[in-house]
């Protein structure tokens, strides 16, 4: 069993020194550090959240109470993987308010593990352990015994003493301590796992509920009011506020598998944002708001790592692509002035601003993975394309989007982005896969003045509003088409950083990833070093122990670690690497989607700066699923230069394999490269 700390949440929170992010200048603070005696020094978290709640404007307590409670953690300098149920709870148990580490579940996919690297390279910590988790433990199918599990793991992360977590929140509810959110959790749903994390991180209350529905099919109305009401009736037999913005609850985070939209009607566009619905009062929410949804998504380890990132990450720099004309109401969405907003406050920012935001300026950075948290986007389109200027409509591809380096929160100002997030092959699904954890798009035709302009939500972060209440408009206005994903108290700026002094307070039994990697290298397992290398984020040391593989020992390149190191060789910016282990895979592996993407990402560098023929003659023979025509046409655009012929003959060559549809689009790029 781990070591634990015998002080209780109460007395851990009562002597937490506070302080408040970048922008809550008219919210209570703290005394300076170096002032006072220790008793002046030290405030209480509940009577500067009655201070909060008292004095801020209503939009903005949610946010302002949320990272006040958030500045009391103290951050484990640990991350701790796990691969079962058991071991997830075991982990979460383990946290003892506030002190807390971030916990990753690994299912052994390749997204799994690139999400984890990814999360690592951000959060830095110390140590990376693969726990083990109680022996003999498994995961329940009766979801009674499911929600037993839960419970008393929310209740062990709440306090060692607590008996029942619903009655410690009340304890701290009478104290005047009351996050400003509730999750909702489904005991059978694959997402319960990023619920319980963001619940006891934020000390929400727990709803639960029964999955209302597939993500992959609209949500029926009923079964939204259903779900609406039963949120609804959690909040009042647990004696919280929350009917008015400003109240004691403002935030509802849906972690249930459900789809993004409701269909409201028989006619195409008949269509709202399930988290635009939930938190408005009356049948089908035709009342004012009363609270920010949103929503996980996806599965057990894609919603466990939204939360992580959320509980453990801060939002401290923008990446900025700004693709509409200064004209005009597009003027109104102007990224250079939401940079302008964003470094004025000290948070730096990568600006794409005319005449720097063409299309052909977005595929060559996109070569470079973004080492932003916050990425603001504006384009046209439609759910599979986004419009960028100087190209012709629907040429901006999916398959494009830059890789992110690090986790990143996304605001996009284009229409059905989030159409179908399930789906890779669309923008919102692609962002997702990339490692967006945070994201506010539009699951139909929102229209321009639907979305927040893009200053302004600049603005709304700046000043503590949460992520979710900032990238909407405020006011009575009636359900629309805006889905927020991923967890609904967000704020932006600093969180609080991984301290040394409590690498041995709290801990969970496992295997050091560090020392697994080294014993395996040493065994000559390298693929299996390649694979943990590869999730602690050490992309150089990847690039070079391939690089050396393939000159002295290429038949250890087996295809598993080919298709890792070809990723973590794009973000070490050795294209050249990219395209010696694409080469080593078989004709299967050569059609996973990512590795596609890094292909494409890195022979496109090499044809603009070398003229890499060899890149060129393997895009050639390797279009990318549902972008074909797409990728046709920009490789007939360099055939051109030599030879117009062979561009139009590349082109006829795939139409064979195009669909009905896909050879009219062929025609119009013939048409275009004959130009």
């Amino acid at each position: 069993m781990p070591h634990r700390p015998t002080h209780t949440i109460r007395s851990a929170l009562l002597i937490a020194s506070l302080t408040l992010g970048a922008g809550a200048q008219d919210s209570p603070t703290p005394d300076e550090p170096n002032q006072g005696t220790p008793q002046t020094r030290v405030v209480s978290i509940t009577d500067a959240l009655r201070a909060t709640r008292e004095s801020a404007e209503p939009i903005r307590r949610a946010g302002l109470s949320s990272a006040l409670i958030e500045r009391t953690t103290r951050v484990v300098p640990v991350v701790a993987i796990v691969d079962s149920p058991s071991a997830y709870l075991d982990a979460i148990g383990a946290w003892e308010a506030p002190i807390r580490f971030p916990v990753l579940y690994d299912d052994g996919s390749a997204r799994s593990r690139e999400d984890i690297a990814r999360f690592i390279r951000a959060f830095k910590p110390e140590r990376v352990i693969r726990a083990t988790g109680p022996t003999g433990s498994s995961w329940s199918k009766d979801p009674d015994e499911r929600r037993e599990a839960i419970e008393s793991a929310m209740t062990r992360s709440l306090s060692d003493r607590a008996t029942s977590w619903s009655d410690e929140l009340d304890t701290m509810k009478d104290s005047g301590l009351i996050a400003p959110g509730v999750v909702a959790i489904d005991p059978s749903d694959p997402l319960w796992a990023g619920g319980l994390a963001l619940a006891a991180a934020r000390y929400q209350r727990l709803v639960f509920v029964d999955a209302p529905g597939k993500p992959n099919s609209d949500l029926d109305p009923k079964a939204a009011d259903s779900l609406a009401r039963t949120i609804e009736r959690a909040l009042k037999d647990a004696d919280l506020s929350y009917t008015e913005i400003g109240d004691d609850i403002d935030a509802v985070t849906l972690a249930v598998q459900m789809s993004v939209r409701i269909k409201t009607g028989p006619d195409t566009h008949d269509i709202v944002a399930t988290t635009d619905r939930i938190g408005r009062a009356d049948t089908n929410g035709s009342g004012p708001r009363w609270g920010y949804a949103t929503q996980l998504f996806g599965n057990t380890s894609l919603g466990v790592y939204q939360a992580m990132c959320a509980i453990f990450l801060p939002i401290d720099s923008a990446w900025i692509w700004d693709g509409y004309q200064n004209t005009g109401d597009w003027a109104k969405y102007d990224g250079t002035l939401a940079s302008q907003y964003l470094n004025s406050a000290g948070f730096p920012t990568d600006l794409h601003d005319e005449p720097r935001n063409t299309s052909a300026n977005f595929k060559l950075n996109s070569a470079v993975p973004l080492n932003s948290s916050l990425l603001l986007m504006n384009s046209k389109g439609s759910k599979a394309y986004y419009d960028l200027p100087g190209i012709h409509e629907g040429a901006g591809s999916p398959g494009d989007l830059p890789i992110l380096n690090i986790p990143a929160a996304l605001h996009m100002v284009h229409s059905f982005s989030l159409a179908q997030p399930v789906s890779p092959r669309t923008v919102g699904g692609r962002w997702l896969e990339r490692g967006v954890y945070l994201y506010a798009g539009s699951t139909d035709e929102p229209y321009l003045n639907g979305f927040v302009p893009t200053p302004d939500v600049t603005r709304r972060l700046l000043g503590q509003l949460t992520f979710a209440s900032a990238v909407r408009y405020d006011g009575a206005n009636p359900v629309w088409k805006i889905v927020v994903l991923g967890d609904a108290l967000k704020t932006f700026g600093p969180v609080p950083e991984p301290d040394p002094e409590f690498l041995d307070i709290l801990s969970v039994a496992g295997d050091n990833l560090d020392d697994r990697a080294k014993s395996r290298l040493t065994s000559e397992d390298f693929e299996g070093a390649v694979l943990d290398l590869i999730t602690l984020g050490r992309d150089d040391d990847v690039a070079r122990l391939s690089r050396a593989l393939l000159k002295d020992r290429p038949e250890s390149i087996t295809d598993p670690l080919a298709l890792g190191a070809i990723n973590a060789a794009l973000r070490a910016g050795d294209h050249e690497l990219v395209l010696d282990l694409f080469e080593t895979l078989d004709p299967d592996s050569r059609k996973d989607r990512i590795a596609l993407d890094s292909l494409w990402l890195a022979a496109r560098s090499r044809i603009a700066r070398l003229n890499d023929q060899r890149a060129l003659t393997l895009l050639r023979t390797h279009l990318r699923q549902s972008q074909e025509v797409q990728d046709a046409e920009e490789l007939a655009m360099i055939l051109k230069r030599d030879s117009l012929p062979s561009a139009v003959s590349f082109l006829e060559s795939i139409r064979s394999d195009l669909s009905a549809s896909q050879q009219r689009q062929l025609d119009r790029a013939i048409t275009r490269v004959r130009r």
